[in-house]
């Protein structure tokens, strides 16, 4: 992988890591704010119960209510963690460091040292079948 096409990905994973947090940012607020109205509502028909005026039709809203309550209680349970923002000039960096481990793969006296670096990067290694007999494509 040449340095231009390392920062081309890494550009491109940080804008969607970023659109993603957005989104999951935005989508929390929204069930956040929900949350709290619909419990705003539940406490109103207590109280209303409370104070003698029950009607039927409170029975049905309640009902409806609680269960969206927990609907966003497990939307919110279930959101995946916030990661933070990447900023714009990590493909930058991140090219340069590929550069820098390439060079240093290529010497002798730092190979070793260099391969550890490199093997602290990868998380996992995915290995699927290529199109052709044979192939087989690796995914870091």
């Amino acid at each position: 992988m040449t340095p231009e096409v390392a920062a081309e990905a890494m550009r491109a994973y940080a804008e969607e890591t970023n659109r993603l947090n957005r989104e999951r940012r935005s989508n929390g607020n929204a069930w956040q704010a929900e949350l709290a109205k619909v419990e705003k509502d539940i406490r109103k028909i207590i109280e209303a119960t409370k104070a003698d005026m029950f009607h039927e039709s409170m029975k049905g809203e309640m009902t409806a209510l609680e269960n969206r309550k927990a609907e966003l209680a497990a939307l919110l349970a279930d959101a995946p963690e916030n990661k933070p923002d990447l900023l714009p000039t990590a493909s930058t960096i991140y090219a340069k460091k590929v550069a820098k481990l390439t060079q240093a793969l290529n010497r002798p006296a730092e190979h070793q040292e260099a391969a550890e670096a490199l093997r602290m990067l990868i998380e996992k290694i995915v290995l699927t079948p290529g199109p052709k007999r044979g192939e087989i494509d690796a995914t870091l």
